[in-house]
Formats: C-alpha cells, structure tokens, sequence
C-alpha cells in the first residue's frame, strides 16, 4: 500500500512556484529596463543628428548676417539712398 504525503511534497511546490515568478518578474524587468536602454541610444542618436544639422543651419545664418552687415555692401546702400557720412555729428543731451 502507498501512502501519499501531500502536505510533504507541497512544500516542494511552493518553492518551485515562487522560484519560477521570480524568474519571470526578473526576466520582465530586464525586457523594459533593455528597451528603456534601446530608446536611449536612439534618442540620442537623434540628438546628435538635429545638433549638427542646427549648427549648419547656425553656419548659415552668420553668413548671411556677415553678408547684410558687410561695409561694401553698406556704402552702396547708403550711395544709392542718397545718404552722407556726418563727420562732426551733434548729440541732443538732456539734464537729468
């Protein structure tokens, strides 16, 4: 005749159990903090992408300041708006 000692061999049972959710709940944490990992690379890579794209947009635009601000360009425009360079110009001064 076999006995059966169920209260014996539950004790087995509760530890493979809490071994195998705690298996799962540390391979669930690794999925998320590896795909948190992921999304930061690529961020970051895009960063990196839009950064050096700003600067030749920023390259670009001192161009074009150095441009409209270039004192060859500026005589011609006060040439031909008829303006004179005022070689002893007075100031309007106030007391305060």
């Amino acid at each position: 005749m076999t006995i059966i000692s169920p209260i014996r061999n539950q004790g087995y049972a509760r530890f493979f159990f809490f071994l195998f959710a705690v298996l799962v709940a540390g391979g669930l944490v690794y999925i998320f903090e590896y795909n948190a990992l992921v999304n930061s690379r690529y961020q970051t890579q895009a960063l990196k992408q839009e950064i050096t794209a700003l600067g030749v947009k920023n390259a670009d635009l001192k161009n074009q300041l150095y441009q409209v601000t270039n004192p060859d360009a500026l005589q011609k425009l006060a040439v031909a708006s008829d303006l004179v360079i005022d070689r002893a110009p007075q100031y309007i001064e106030s007391a305060q």
